[in-house]
């Protein structure tokens, strides 16, 4: 009963930690602005995490690069036990047989049959070479010396790829930026627009009240009533359609901003005429110069630029410095390898030069394949410039027409909001029928929409601008 107490216990207080750390979420993100967003999007997005792998993976480059111009230190150790010597034999009867008898130095008989040597038999010895237990511990140190530009090309290779990779970070996060800035006032716009879907619900509500009142006193007919009762279904069908677009719009800058679907906040801003004058010429050398895909093709040009330094050397002479300390012993047992005078050292230091003579003129293949990447670049870079510029003359077209769309509309929405007032009263004195009167509320209605959409263009105009020519429009 304890245990299971205890385990209940622990589950409340965990639900409890849960709820507590999700309500904390929801009050510090419950409302957010353009910025916050932005700034959510720059630590959550998928496109951002993944670019920013790619740059710390060019900074290890960059490390392992640097690491060719520093030695390489090695050390070894071994230890080899001899199951069996090699041996060699001595034949003494050959030896002593061109001897004459009694020669002084010459060995007795009685000796050589008796095996007065070690290991050798009445006419014949075997000796073993080496030691049964060896050992031996050593430092190899090598460094170039002289690599053709090889090792230099490469560190700046390997820089100038951090560079371009820094660069396509900066593109990816001008992208995310504008991507967020269209789903955040994309969700506004749904906003407004189910607002003003729900003014026009209200507005068809208050037509059937009227319509209502004007049967009950006998001055309208059933039909009238028929039409507004009509009128006030299709609007409202429109206010659910609305909705679900305000929904998907939200599910849409949740993802931008990488996080779940289901999260629920409420967006802090509005729709603001911010009037700017820009002029094509300067936008497109803003662009020009502030762009990062050109700066990072630029870049990516230069590399390739350094690959064909690096391939023209591949059949170039090479010297490098390489030196050897080694400490030696030789034991008779294997306690005697622990003893300090067993151990011999000895050294030795190398210059090396390695010169290719003929390599099947695969040098000078590769040569051809690097400066054709160059040349690729290079084409690729002026087909950016020719999209950038149609980018940017794009993006200018769209804010012209907005500003202007958005001026027009302004002026629409209070002419119809006027007309409506007066619609209502002269169907009120029974001036005018229910289908002018419907046709009123639908012009106001439409008004109302295609203002939204108009000042949502100008808005979204501008983001477009900034993202073309590389930086802001609009000073925070």
């Amino acid at each position: 009963m304890f245990i299971h107490t205890r385990e209940s216990l622990i589950i409340i207080m965990a639900f409890i930690l849960i709820f507590s750390v999700n309500n904390t979420f929801s009050q510090e993100s419950s409302s957010l602005t353009l910025e916050e967003c932005i700034k959510i999007a720059m630590e959550n997005n998928i496109s951002i995490k993944s670019a920013q792998e790619k740059v710390k993976l060019a900074e290890q480059k960059v490390n392992e690069a640097r690491a060719s111009f520093m030695p390489s230190i090695s050390g070894s150790g071994t230890y080899t036990y001899a199951g069996k010597l090699p041996e060699f034999e001595i034949d003494f009867s050959s030896m002593l047989s061109g001897m004459p008898a009694g020669a002084q130095g010459a060995p007795p008989e009685d000796n050589m049959s008796s095996g007065g040597f070690s290991g050798m038999g009445s006419s014949s010895s075997a000796f073993a070479f080496g030691k049964k237990h060896t050992s031996q511990v050593g430092l190899s140190l090598q460094q170039a010396i002289f690599t053709w530009g090889k090792i230099l090309n490469s560190y700046k290779q390997a820089n100038l790829n951090l560079e371009s990779e820094r660069q396509g970070f900066e593109s990816i996060k001008q992208q995310v930026i504008f991507d967020t800035t269209r789903a955040f006032y994309g969700v506004l716009l749904a906003q407004e627009l189910v607002k003003v879907t729900d003014m026009a619900v209200k507005q068809a509500e208050a037509h059937v009240k009227m319509a209502q009142d004007l049967v009950d006193a006998g001055t309208a007919t059933n039909f009238d009533l028929l039409r507004a009762k009509v009128q006030l279904a299709n609007i409202r069908s429109q206010y659910i359609k609305i909705q679900n677009v305000l929904k998907l719009a939200k599910d849409g800058l949740n993802n931008t901003l990488g996080m779940n679907l289901d999260a629920n906040f409420i967006l802090k801003g509005e729709f603001v005429y911010k009037p700017i004058d820009v002029d094509l010429d300067n936008l497109l050398k803003l662009a020009m110069v502030n762009r990062s895909e050109i700066k990072q093709l630029q870049i990516q040009e230069d590399m390739a630029k350094k690959i064909v330094s690096i391939v023209k050397a591949g059949n170039k002479p090479n010297i490098a410095f390489v030196g050897n300390y080694n400490y030696q012993s030789s034991a008779d047992t294997f306690g005697d390898a622990f003893e300090r005078d067993n151990w011999k050292n000895t050294w030795n230091v190398t210059f090396a030069l390695s010169m290719p003579i003929f390599d099947g003129l695969a040098t000078r293949s590769r040569v051809k394949q690097a400066k054709s990447t160059v040349r690729q670049i290079e084409l690729g870079k002026e087909q950016l410039i020719n999209g950038i510029t149609i980018e940017v003359r794009s993006a200018y077209s769209k804010f012209v027409e907005a500003k202007e769309l958005l001026k027009a509309q302004e002026e629409t929405v209070q002419q119809a909001q006027e007309s409506l007032r007066i619609a209502n009263i002269m169907y009120k004195n029974g001036m005018i029928t229910t289908v002018e009167l419907m046709d009123t509320e639908l012009a106001f209605t439409q008004a109302q929409t295609n203002y939204s959409n108009a000042l949502n263009d100008y808005v979204i105009a501008i983001a477009s601008l900034e993202k073309a020519i590389g930086s802001k429009l609009i000073k925070d």
